[in-house]
Formats: structure tokens, C-alpha cells, sequence
């Protein structure tokens, strides 16, 4: 049988119960405190950080050869060398390792990009080692979007005639383009060469105006000095029986590999400082008029094409 028995509270007794209180109060203390230091332990060295989480330079100077990301710390007293890692691709150089000299709190690593091609978009991060740094506070990796960009240089104005979309029966329907010269390469661009809205009605008509237009053609000479090249294709402003018909300049190969043997037609002659273009000229879905209607840019300081042609 259980005997409920009551327990009388001495001061002594009282004494005991709180002395035990506090006891356990001190030892839950005293847990708590090792726990955090085991959760977080300062780094010593240098908590090391990047100063961006995301890197977006894609209108790099063609001719650019290194370009700097900047990292700190916040404790500058002694010198350091941080490790990093790089997923960049092989045309990209980054070096394995920062410094940071005594008292400074800025670092540059500088990345290669002098083999970097241009007009290619290229993705990439460098990290950090996480022995330098505390990865609850720091950018431990930084994320990069790369691209070279041509610098364009005018080289004054030229000439552009084109057998299809301009010429009519009354004219050639030569029209004056500057022309653009990338910097160290041999890229031009011929700018709005259709842009003679009157021109191409009286070539065609007002029915066949289109939305599309090219501000600029784009070509390229190829490694053998005597042939260019292009992207796709072209817009010359015109449609063909309605929306969605525009009539497109493609570059042969571009169009089908059953053409690539015609892209050997589009030449530059330096003598003459002409280029003749051979489109394929093309609607999408309907068909097309083949190369044989070519297109001539005169260069700046070249022939008359009214004289020439």
C-alpha cells in the first residue's frame, strides 16, 4: 500500500535543493559554451573574401590581354597566400595563387585572357580555399561571364551595290555605307546598306517592304587572303509574297552543304579594293534564286562602282 508520507523543509534542506539548482545550472552553462566553440572557430589567418559573387564583362577589347578581380580580408596584419581554384577553360589562364603583403587588405588576381577568342561567351567561377576563410560570411566563389569584343574604326565611306534587292530598271541603285574596320583584325562591317527605303520600291514595290533589315553585313577575310565569309545570312528589307517571307542573303554553306562550293565565289581584290559577294539568295519554305545575283562593296578610296560594274 503506498503511505503518503510529508516532508518537512528545513533551512538546511532548502539550502541543499538551490546549491543543486545552481550546480546544474552552471554545468548546462559551462555545455553550451564548449558547443559553440566547436560549432564556430575563427580562422586565424585571414578571412579572405571575394568582393562579387558574379562577374559579367562580355564587351572585353578585343586586344585586352589580363583582366584583375579584386579580394579582401579583414585582417591585414600578416602577409598570406591564398589557394585558388579555377573551372575557367584552358584559353583562359588563372593563376593558382593570391598574395596579400603584410598590412594590405586588397588583392588582384589577375586573369590571362590574351588567347580568349572573341565574339565567344565564355562561363567559368575561381573559389576560394576554405582554410582561408569563413565560408558562413565570406564570397567564397565568384562566378564570371566573359566576352571579347571587336573595337570597330571607321574607315570612311565606300560604295554597296546589290544585283537583286537594288538595282532597278532605270539605275544600279548604288547606295554610299561607311565602313567599319575591327581593330587589329581583318573583320569589316558595311553599315545600313538598305536603308534606302525608295530605293528598294522602285527596285521591287511598296508591297515588298519588309520588317526586317540588316543595320549592318558582317564579313570576314578567310586565312587565304582571296576569300570572305559571313554569318547565316542577311536581310535586305524585302519580302517575297507577304509576312514571314524575307527574302535572306545566306552564305551558300550556311544554307546547305550542297552549296559550300559556291562560297568560293565571294572574294576580296585588293588591287581593285572591291569585294564581290555571291549569296545564296533564299525564302525560307518556298525556294530561292541561287547566287546569281551578286553583290559588290566598294572600300573607302575606292572605284566609282557606277564606272566599275
Amino acid at each position: 500500500m503506498f503511505v503518503y508520507t510529508q516532508k518537512k523543509f528545513t533551512m538546511k534542506n532548502i539550502f541543499k535543493i538551490a546549491s543543486g539548482i545552481a550546480l546544474s545550472l552552471i554545468l548546462f552553462s559551462s555545455c553550451n559554451v564548449e558547443n559553440l566553440k566547436e560549432t564556430y572557430t575563427p580562422v586565424e589567418v585571414s578571412e579572405v573574401s571575394f568582393t562579387q559573387a558574379n562577374i559579367n564583362a562580355t564587351s572585353i577589347p578585343a586586344a585586352q590581354t589580363s583582366i584583375d578581380i579584386v579580394l579582401s580580408r579583414n585582417t591585414p596584419e600578416n602577409a598570406v597566400t591564398v589557394n585558388i581554384t579555377s573551372t575557367l577553360p584552358s584559353s583562359i589562364t588563372a593563376p593558382a595563387s593570391v598574395s596579400f603583403a603584410a598590412g594590405e587588405t586588397t588583392a588582384i588576381l589577375s586573369i590571362n585572357v590574351s588567347k580568349m577568342p572573341v565574339g565567344a561567351q565564355i562561363k567559368g567561377s575561381l573559389s576560394i580555399d576554405e582554410s582561408f576563410a569563413n565560408k558562413n560570411v565570406a564570397i567564397m566563389t565568384t562566378s564570371l561571364t566573359l566576352a571579347k569584343a571587336y573595337t570597330w574604326v571607321s574607315l570612311g565611306m565606300g560604295q554597296w551595290f546589290d544585283n537583286l534587292a537594288l538595282m532597278s530598271a532605270s539605275s544600279y541603285g548604288i547606295q554610299p555605307v561607311e565602313v567599319l574596320k575591327a581593330e587589329g583584325f581583318e573583320r569589316y562591317r558595311i553599315m545600313n546598306p538598305y536603308a534606302n527605303t525608295n530605293q528598294l520600291i522602285a527596285s521591287w514595290s511598296e508591297a515588298n517592304i519588309g520588317t526586317n533589315r540588316s543595320a549592318y553585313i558582317e564579313f570576314w577575310v578567310l586565312p587565304n587572303d582571296l576569300n570572305v565569309s559571313w554569318g547565316t545570312f542577311w536581310y535586305c528589307g524585302l519580302i517575297y509574297d507577304g509576312a514571314g517571307t524575307d527574302i535572306k542573303a545566306y552564305l551558300p554553306s550556311s544554307l546547305s552543304a550542297t552549296y559550300a562550293a559556291d562560297d568560293a565565289k565571294s572574294q576580296i581584290d585588293r588591287t581593285d579594293k572591291v569585294v564581290w559577294f555571291y549569296p545564296y539568295w533564299y525564302i525560307d519554305g518556298i525556294g530561292g534564286f541561287g547566287t546569281k545575283y551578286p553583290c559588290v562593296l566598294s572600300f573607302p578610296g575606292g572605284p566609282n562602282l557606277e564606272d566599275y560594274l
